[in-house]
């Protein structure tokens, strides 16, 4: 069936008619909600979420968190975050190196419950700190852009 005889058809069907309906309901995949959104934050700050949940419900599980392990938790975050930053480092100038630290951050997280609940605080942190201080700074511009002189930003 050729090209011109299909449209003809279609026509004298009035099946043109019922595609140019479904056509005009169509959702453009530019346009939708999860094309817009960026996975990659919030991925980190669930798996953060995650690990930290791990972490605690370890220390539930030894029915023991003293303030010590507070304590150690609260500075085991700088050496997690060193380890997030060597381990990007890493990633993105020796891939194949990557397993080295890797490997490592696993064998700190199944031994130690200190380093799951810094480690996901770090994760956390590192996306938190970010996009809070850009929703700040948006906050701040929006208050010095309004109308009539309202801006009362020192």
């Amino acid at each position: 069936m050729t090209g011109e005889t299909h449209d003809s058809l279609l026509k004298s069907c009035g099946c043109a008619a019922i595609r140019r309906r479904v056509e005009g309901y169509a959702v453009n995949s530019g346009e939708s909600t999860s094309r817009r959104i960026e996975w990659g934050p919030w991925i980190v700050v669930t798996v953060g979420a995650l690990l930290f949940m791990l972490g605690a419900g370890r220390f539930v599980l030894r029915h023991r968190f003293g303030f010590m392990d507070a304590l150690a938790c609260g500075l085991a975050v700088l050496p997690a975050g060193l380890l997030l930053l060597v381990l990007d480092y890493v990633i993105h100038h020796a891939k194949l190196v990557s397993v080295i630290p890797l490997g490592f951050a696993g064998m700190l997280l199944f031994s130690f419950p200190v380093f799951d609940v810094a480690l996901g605080l770090a994760l956390m942190g590192a996306i938190a700190g970010p996009a809070l201080s850009e929703w700040k700074n948006e906050n701040r511009l929006r208050r010095l852009a309004s109308p009539h002189g309202e801006n009362k930003d020192p």
